[in-house]
């Protein structure tokens, strides 16, 4: 009995079922033109293309009809696969929005500084580490001492052995230095610490007296000025890091120092730091 309720009912959504599928048309295949008003209403290249892949239909346009379909703003994208959609897509992400702020990408590393070539010099490897002034010696580096150049600054009239004329003097204690190099043309190597420069070291002319070598130091005052005849020139050359070989011109019988400038101390009595070594000629054979 419960079933005959339920037959008017079922009847009803067949016929409607019917009626609507009757009504329902099938779309057609997508057209050229479809394409084109999809693109002038602004739909992205990506759903376009979708699209005509779906519909699988490609057109075999002529080339009048491909210069038209690019007047009217189609991309050479979207005429590609008008073309052939059966060709694989791969959808362009889409481009970030300039309006978000984004990270700046991290800084690259620092280059690393090309290595730094220096000219041949066969004793250059054999100078040691350590900052300051040698000297080859049958084939081996010398170190010279560091000396402080002493000295005063006094007003003249006062009976001392260290102002001549109210200018001061400098001067290293004995006659004469430890270092004794016979060659008149002698070789140096220095070794600069860090910071400092070839720019930094004189090489000075040293006055002999009976008790000590002098050299004249400028009126009293915390920089020392030197006169131009008690320096003599060399040429510097790097050879090393850090590494310079200096050669003086011919240097005659005499106290030689090279001198550290800036080095001085006024207040402490110091008027400078440096490295003191002496020329001596080497000796004659006598004549049998």
């Amino acid at each position: 009995m419960r079933c005959r309720h339920w037959l008017p009912l079922v009847s009803v959504l067949i016929s409607t079922y019917w009626s609507y599928a009757q009504t329902e048309k099938p779309s057609g295949p997508l057209t050229v033109e479809e394409v084109v008003r999809l693109c002038k209403a602004g739909l992205s290249d990506d759903l376009v293309i979708t699209k005509i892949k779906k519909s699988g239909k490609a057109f075999d346009l002529s080339p009048d009809e491909l210069i038209e379909l690019r007047k009217t703003g189609l991309s050479d994208l979207v005429i590609k696969y008008l073309l052939d959609p059966s060709q694989p897509y791969t959808p362009v992400p889409p481009s970030p929005d300039p309006r978000l702020k984004s990270e700046p990408p991290p800084a690259a590393p620092p280059p690393n500084p090309a290595p730094k070539y220096y000219p041949s010099d066969p004793s250059a490897a054999v100078i040691p580490a350590e900052p300051g002034v040698y000297y080859i010696v049958d084939g081996s580096p010398a170190r010279i001492d560091i000396r402080v150049l002493l000295g005063a600054q006094e007003s003249p009239g006062l009976g001392k052995v260290l102002l001549k004329k109210g200018k001061a003097i400098g001067y290293l204690a004995g006659s004469s230095s430890k270092t004794v190099i016979a060659n008149p043309v002698p070789v140096f190597y220095v070794r600069l610490p860090e910071g400092k420069a070839m720019e930094d070291l004189t090489l000075l002319a040293l006055d002999r007296k009976s008790d000590r070598r002098e050299i004249e130091m400028g009126p009293a005052g915390p920089k020392p000025e030197l006169k131009a005849e008690t320096i003599r020139q060399f040429e510097s050359l790097e050879v090393g890091p850090r590494l310079f070989r200096a050669a003086p011109s011919k240097l005659i019988k005499g106290e030689y120092m090279f001198y550290l400038l800036g080095s001085a101390e006024p207040p402490k009595g110091s008027f400078g730091k440096g490295y003191d070594f002496r020329i001596e000629e080497p000796s004659t054979p006598r004549k049998k």
